[in-house]
């Protein structure tokens, strides 16, 4: 039974960490579609990947400080539960502006589930399975990346492009079940220290204006961009 409910916890860990990859390239080939249906150009409708990768840049590497500090099961099932919001969203998401939104929330989600996902491997798998349980999921992050644009072309040749977020909410609602159900609360020596706001602030600026940058046409916005980044990049260092 013990050995049972430890599969399950493993596949429901698994289940939420390799839907963040493939969610990360599986947009690439609803581009498209998106850009017709809000009536937007392609330049624009780009800022759907990009703020995904950026969020997943900036977030990550606090939110396995904030496991460290609140709990690992806690931000594992918030990272879920934005997860879920984020797609529910996305797939019904009015205009550009909103899609881009619940995008961002969605990518906060998977950075925040990704590192407490291997820390509650690492807590709840019995050390004989731990090796062979890392390595399923360091395959499954990088097959789930590979698969996502395969995926995403037979979901939107069958139904829509909005079928590349409504198909998370059945994993995500079970992912989150199973968690709550099956993920124990482990013990750990809560760790009395803030996150590095200012930082981050610096990493979110320094990602975000060398993107700007690649982006700009006018050299003014080349000059504004560049010199922040400039700036920046060397503080948050």
């Amino acid at each position: 039974m013990k050995l049972q409910k430890e599969s399950l916890i493993i596949y429901s860990l698994l289940l939420g960490a390799i839907l963040v990859p493939v969610n990360s390239t599986m947009i690439a080939v609803a581009l498209s579609s998106i850009s017709t249906y809000y009536d937007q150009s392609i330049s624009n409708i780009t800022w759907v990947v990009t703020i995904y990768l950026i969020v997943m840049a900036v977030t990550q590497p606090i939110a396995g400080k904030l496991g460290d500090i609140y709990g690992h099961r806690r931000m594992y099932l918030t990272g879920v539960t934005l997860f879920l919001i984020g797609s529910i969203g996305c797939a019904l998401a009015p205009n550009l502006a909103f899609l881009i939104i619940f995008r961002s929330i969605q990518a906060a989600g998977g950075a925040i589930l990704t590192p407490n996902s291997i820390a509650l491997i690492r807590g709840t798998v019995s050390p004989e399975k731990l090796s062979k349980t890392m390595g399923y999921f360091g395959f499954g992050a990088g097959i789930g990346a590979a698969l996502g644009p395969f995926l995403g072309s037979i979901l939107i040749q069958s139904f829509d492009w909005h079928s590349i977020f409504l198909v998370n909410i059945p994993f995500l609602f079970l992912t989150l079940v199973t968690g709550v159900l099956l993920i124990p609360n482990i013990k750990h020596t809560r760790i009395h220290a803030r996150v590095d706001m200012i930082g981050s602030l610096y990493l979110t600026i320094g990602i975000a204006t060398v993107i700007l940058c690649t982006k700009s046409q006018l050299l003014n916005e080349y000059l504004i961009y560049g010199i922040l980044a400039l700036i920046v990049i060397p503080l948050f260092f």
